[in-house]
């Protein structure tokens, strides 16, 4: 008789945690549904958003082809951009690099620097 109680014992064991996990599972369920429907978690503006109301300021801006030499058998490692400046990381044929910085609105270098290695 004692094994048959053990045995109840361990199917309502069984029992409770297979219930304990599907319970789990639906509430992750509607969770993830949740998330989907509402588009996520909420985010709150960035200090730069204009509040309501404010007048945004309109530029026109023109595009032209320009171009940036660097030097030969070099690439692009990276580009940064930062405020109103991007940053061109160079790496040069010899291993070393060189960073290019570019203003932001127009395009044109205003300075360069290179990184070079201790030997």
């Amino acid at each position: 008789m004692s094994e048959d109680v053990q045995e109840t014992r361990k199917i309502r064991w069984l029992k409770a945690t297979v219930i304990g996990l599907g319970v789990i599972f639906l509430g992750l369920a509607t969770l993830l549904i949740v998330l989907i429907m509402t588009g996520g978690p909420k985010r709150t503006p960035s200090a730069t958003a204009t509040a309501p109301g404010s007048s945004i300021g309109v530029r026109n801006v023109t595009v032209e082809d320009l171009e940036f030499m660097i030097p030969r058998n070099s690439r692009v490692a990276e580009v940064f951009a930062t405020g109103n400046r991007i940053i061109l990381r160079v790496r040069l044929a010899d291993g070393t690099e060189r960073l290019y910085a570019l203003d932001g609105e127009t395009l044109k270098p205003l300075g360069s620097l290179t990184v070079k290695t201790e030997r």
